[in-house]
């Protein structure tokens, strides 16, 4: 065109001339080379504007309208409360004074790292009273020191005026036996690391007589309890003082492992409880975890709140995969990242969200900070410009700390020439116990001995500080390192890289993790690498020492929005939001009753609490005999398959004992007696099995019977020798199905055939790894749909089983024929069916 002048066509065939030329590029791609003009990227522009987006997006930051798993809205006001309950208050301290004149001081504390708990997990606890501005927040815990008896109501009294805190007085044995606890049993144990046999159990069992451990009990007895009772005690302890104080409406967070038991125990006396249950821990896999004694017991508890938290869905997974094979319940995904499942009747809902900090008050405490200068000069003094590769973490066995000495000689093995332009710069954080004494002492001389060999080859290449730096110096060094390193062994909440980020605006220093971190994954352009592997970890440091300029900030900078944007505060609301819009939602969706009785029918707990399920379809009792008391005639159908469950697989009974054989054959026979009353027997046994289920019940022909999922069957007052048959049976096809039932039970472990049937055949893989069993049922019911695709069967897979049957044999199928025989007769007043199909 005239002047180089470029043309856009508008749609309708007429061109649209442009003299412009400055924004036109020439981009060759292939054989083809492609003019790009300056017109068409500013459409492109317009096109890509997230601000021109029609989308409806809250003040969070979320798209409401789209990605929410519900339309109720909701929003936290002042009169909302949130009760945090936490084994450690947020508070340090001071006791001066002695005898009668003992004077307390307490100030705000995020706490330090202990052997049971993390310092990062007590920062995220004290860092949520700045939620006071939103929400009332209130803490219950213990101090960490034991007060006396005389001193409590006016200690009680202080931190509740000036902290809004509970204490709740533990005595100091009690708080170091529950530390022992978790340290040796249950925090190895979730961070995938089995303890010894005679810890675990000696935790679970009560004590030898000669145990100088006892228990007062009521009467001047004792009693010597085990650490897992008094760990159950404490819960209680922690719970009841939630349950003096709770108002219906109320937000209850429980806080790690210390206090697996709780959201039980607040269950058990406050049914409309709203709980949450916040891991800052891994949760081990199901294979680990089942060789916790109390695992079902913890599991139930766990399953009390209304939403678990994690920093991960990793360990989220492994909690739901538990769930599944030791208690049998499974779990469906829900919008905006949610997973559901239902423990009797209460909807359970796990959120995987990684916390953040207080990135505004960190970074003004950091512009604010006047020791910062002198020592970021030490630092530099001490460095001379060389490349400064930084590991800043605990010191015990988790964090890994020898597998990044083992890493770095790789890296000078592979890489020598970055000899004496590098140093490594390596600060262990010792862990002490209640008294002050240090932790892992072991590891510590094991890291000590593996720093000298390094320095003995290398002189000068590793520098080690066993020490907890204060703000300045620590913040100084993060911003002298052109890298952190984390090479943990397993960590569920570690804030360290997320606080490196924000001091290294500067040198836009990387970050190397460990994939077993639980960061890993959230922090943008974070190298990840197994630690496990030294010459691959070696090589990623390699690697980002050597990253160019611009990649490193492109990364670092995605890496502070991240760290500005997803705060702690962030975190909670967004969590505290989820479990007020789940409540709404839930309370909404149950029409026709009262408002109070639907808040309380909201919890299950572990005891027997009086409780309504969440549906429409569950029976009302006083309807049910009113309706019974009512009728002349009554038709009652039971699977007898649910009533033998319990005694036949005393296993799988959920709680409590099950009833005896003689108290079922009792009250079958009472109802069966009455006048006016129909009994129908369901069982998808054979007639003999159900015959000798009842050797010795009197009036036994008095009951209806169906036999082999309603094949066969008796009327009520027929003898229990006539038993007639709905329909003929073909069983040409049961020599294919068994067959074939015959390949896959060589192949899988634990199956089993039950082929006793006339009218079924039925492969069961219960007893077989609960993945692989049901990976082999689907491949079966696959192959049988195909062999026996000509025949009149039936293929039903379940949860534990492949079943076969004659076309029409089912237990509905039978119940229709038995209401329509009794209607034909004039019908019933009454008709009740409880079953499992």
């Amino acid at each position: 065109g005239g002047g180089g002048g470029g043309a856009a066509g508008d749609g309708e065939g007429r061109l649209e001339w442009e003299a412009d030329i400055s924004n036109r590029t020439f981009t060759p791609e292939g054989v083809f080379v492609v003019l790009e003009d300056g017109k068409f990227n500013v459409e492109r522009a317009r096109l890509l504007d997230k601000s021109r987006r029609q989308l409806s997006i809250d003040a969070q930051g979320r798209t409401s309208k789209f990605n929410e798993y519900t339309d109720t809205d909701v929003t936290l006001s002042s009169t909302d409360c949130l009760w945090i309950i936490a084994f450690r208050l947020p508070v340090r301290s001071t006791v001066s004074g002695g005898g009668g004149r003992r004077s307390y001081k307490f100030s705000w504390h995020a706490g330090n790292a202990t052997n049971t708990s993390s310092r990062h997990a007590g920062y995220v606890v004290e860092r949520l009273r700045y939620l006071r501005q939103t929400l009332q927040i209130w803490y219950i815990g213990w101090l960490g020191i034991e007060i006396p008896e005389e001193d409590q109501e006016a200690v009680k009294e202080t931190l509740a005026k000036q902290f809004q805190c509970v204490p709740v007085f533990l005595s100091a044995e009690q708080g170091e036996d529950l530390e022992s606890f978790c340290g040796q049993i249950l925090r190895p144990m979730f961070h995938f690391v089995v303890p010894s046999t005679p810890h675990m159990c000696h935790a679970f069992n009560q004590h030898d007589d000669d145990d100088p451990t006892p228990s007062s009990l009521p009467g001047g007895a004792h009693e010597t309890l085990s650490q897992w009772q008094q760990y159950n005690q404490v819960n209680n302890d922690l719970a009841s003082a939630l349950v003096e104080r709770y108002n219906e409406g109320d937000f209850v967070w429980v806080v790690d492992i210390e206090l697996l038991m709780v959201p039980a125990a607040v269950a058990a006396r406050c049914p409309g409880a709203n709980i949450g249950f916040v891991f800052n821990t891994p949760f081990p896999s199901s294979d680990i975890y089942r060789m916790l004694p109390a695992r079902k017991e913890v599991l139930r508890s766990l399953l009390c709140a209304d939403l678990i938290v994690f920093h991960c869905f990793t360990y989220a997974r492994h909690l739901l995969t538990s769930c599944s094979r030791l208690l049998g319940i499974e779990y469906h995904s829900m919008r905006a990242g949610l997973a559901q499942l239902t423990f009797r009747g209460h909807a359970v809902h796990i959120r995987p969200s990684h916390v953040g900090m207080d990135s505004e008050a960190f970074l003004a405490k950091l512009a604010a900070d006047n020791e910062h200068q002198r020592f970021a000069l030490e630092w530099k003094t001490l460095f001379k410009d060389r490349h400064v590769v930084l590991g800043y973490d605990d010191l015990e066995p988790m964090s890994g700390i020898v597998l990044l000495l083992e890493a770095v000689k790789s890296l000078v093995r592979l890489f020598p020439s970055i000899l004496g332009r590098l140093v490594v710069v390596v600060v262990a954080v010792p862990l002490v116990d209640a008294h002050g004494r240090h932790l892992h002492t072991a590891y510590q001389e094991q890291v000590e001995g593996e720093v000298s060999k390094l320095n003995a080859q290398h002189p000068g290449l590793v520098l080690f500080y066993q020490r907890r730096m204060a703000f300045s110096e620590r913040t100084a060094l993060f911003r002298s390192a052109d890298m952190l390193v984390n090479s943990a062994v397993r960590h569920g909440l570690n804030l360290v890289p997320l606080e490196f980020v924000l001091c290294a605006a500067e040198k836009k220093g990387g970050v190397v993790v460990s994939e077993f971190l639980g960061c890993s994954r959230v922090l943008p352009g974070a190298i990840r690498s197994n630690p496990w592997r030294d010459e691959d970890l070696g090589r990623a440091i390699y690697k980002l020492l050597v990253q160019e300029e611009r990649e490193k900030g492109f990364w670092h900078r995605l890496q502070e929005e991240f760290c500005r944007n997803n705060t702690v505060f962030k975190w909670a609301l967004d969590s505290l939001l989820d479990m007020k819009k789940l409540r709404e939602t839930a309370l909404r969706e149950t029409p026709d009753r009262r408002l109070e009785d639907r808040r309380s029918s909201c919890r299950v707990g572990i005891a027997k609490v009086p409780h309504s399920e969440l549906s429409e379809k569950t029976l009302r009792l006083p309807a049910v005999y009113a309706a019974y008391n009512a009728a002349e005639t009554r038709l009652i159908i039971v699977d007898i398959d649910l009533l033998l469950r319990p005694i036949l697989h005393p296993d799988k009974t959920l709680e409590g004992a099950p009833m005896s054989k003689q108290e079922i054959l009792k009250c079958l026979a009472n109802i069966a007696s009455y006048t006016g009353n129909f009994l129908f027997l369901l069982s998808s046994n054979s007639a003999d099995e159900i015959r000798n289920w009842f050797p010795n019940m009197a009036d036994l022909d008095k009951l209806g019977l169906a036999a082999e999922d309603g094949f066969c069957y008796k009327w009520p007052g027929s003898p229990f020798g006539r038993w007639d048959t709905r329909m003929p049976v073909s069983t040409a096809w049961k020599d294919v199905a068994v067959g074939l039932m015959q390949q896959y039970t060589q192949r899988t472990n634990g199956s089993w055939i039950e082929d006793d049937k006339v009218s079924s055949v039925t492969w069961h893989f219960e007893r077989a790894n609960a993945d692989f069993g049901a990976l082999q049922g689907k491949e079966l019911q696959s192959h049988l749909s195909e062999l026996l695709s000509h025949f009149p069967v039936r293929i039903s897979l379940s949860k534990n089983l492949v079943r076969v049957r004659h076309l029409g044999v089912t237990k509905g199928a039978l119940v229709q024929h038995i209401i329509n025989h009794y209607n034909s007769r004039g019908g019933g007043g009454f008709f009740l069916a409880l079953g499992g199909e």
